[in-house]
């Protein structure tokens, strides 16, 4: 996994990667009421999330102190971008709530 880090125009300095998501649920709504039951086959239990389908190809993390945001579609060739790009990229990019969820 690419990492780096860069300044922004504001002096800060944030850290860059990609996440690419390997157990997520893919189904973005829930099945009919009328599906018929599936039997579970899987034997190992693992956890898995619903996200946006936006997401599902992965994405950028920013993260600096304090601030944390991500980005569904960039370049494949983010990793060679000047300071000057990776802040266009950042600018782009949504704000991520650092608030933890509670379980539902």
């Amino acid at each position: 996994m690419p990492i780096r880090s860069f300044r922004d125009d504001r002096g800060r300095t944030w850290w860059v990667w990609t996440v690419e998501p390997t157990h997520v649920e893919l189904r973005l709504a829930d099945p009919p009421e009328d599906d018929p039951p599936v039997i579970e086959r899987r034997k190992r239990r693992e956890v898995r999330i619903k996200i946006g389908e936006q997401w599902v190809n992965g994405w950028l993390a920013f993260e600096t102190e304090g601030e944390r945001r991500r980005l569904a579609e960039f370049p494949a060739d983010w990793v060679g971008f000047s300071e000057e790009d990776l802040t266009k990229l950042l600018e782009r990019a949504s704000p991520v709530s650092t608030r933890l969820r509670e379980p539902k």
